[in-house]
């Protein structure tokens, strides 16, 4: 797994597997423990399960969100501020030397689709998503989306754009202006 980190309330353990197909996400589950000895910092007596990742973590679930050529971005992941929704991304490879398209500045790199996906943490649903098609979005270390309140920002290089949504509470990406 590539773990990436811990929603913002620290409920969940966001991961994605070794191939970045699959979203997985794991809830802490508080391991409990009771020593009856006086030297109580001896890891001898410290029970297994407490001794590996299983019993500290359960797996809530595996939602598998990148298909065909398409993986998720691993360094991509935004929280809500209720911390309900994570916004997760996937993306094509991008191409070095795109073929020129109407509308798109020349010599910037593309990737064929670009998906953001709003997922309910709490269950592992897909609420909404949001598809971008031969466009350059800086997807790593959210440098090319912003976060404000319920609102994101989202530049497209190749297009010289900036796409405002709005998430609303029921789940979805509304468009508010590019």
């Amino acid at each position: 797994y590539h773990f990436r980190k811990f929603s913002n309330d620290g409920q969940f353990l966001i991961c994605f597997s070794r191939n970045c197909q699959n979203l997985i996400v794991y809830r802490h589950s508080c391991l409990s423990y009771c020593s009856k000895g006086i030297d109580c910092d001896n890891q001898d007596e410290f029970p297994i399960k407490g001794q590996k990742f299983e019993g500290h973590f359960s797996q809530l679930y595996s939602l598998n969100l990148a298909c065909g050529s398409e993986l998720i971005c691993k360094d991509f992941f935004l929280v809500t501020d209720c911390n309900c929704y994570g916004i997760f991304a996937t993306a094509t490879t991008p191409d070095s030397d795109p073929p020129a398209r109407r509308g798109a500045i020349p010599n910037i790199p593309s990737m064929e689709k670009i998906t953001f996906y709003l997922v309910r943490l709490a269950d592992g649903t897909i609420m909404d998503e949001r598809k971008f098609h031969n466009d350059f979005i800086h997807l790593a270390h959210n440098a090319g989306i912003f976060m404000y309140d319920d609102f994101v920002s989202i530049l497209s290089v190749r297009h010289q754009s900036i796409h405002i949504l709005q998430i609303r509470k029921a789940g979805m990406f509304v468009d508010v202006q590019t």
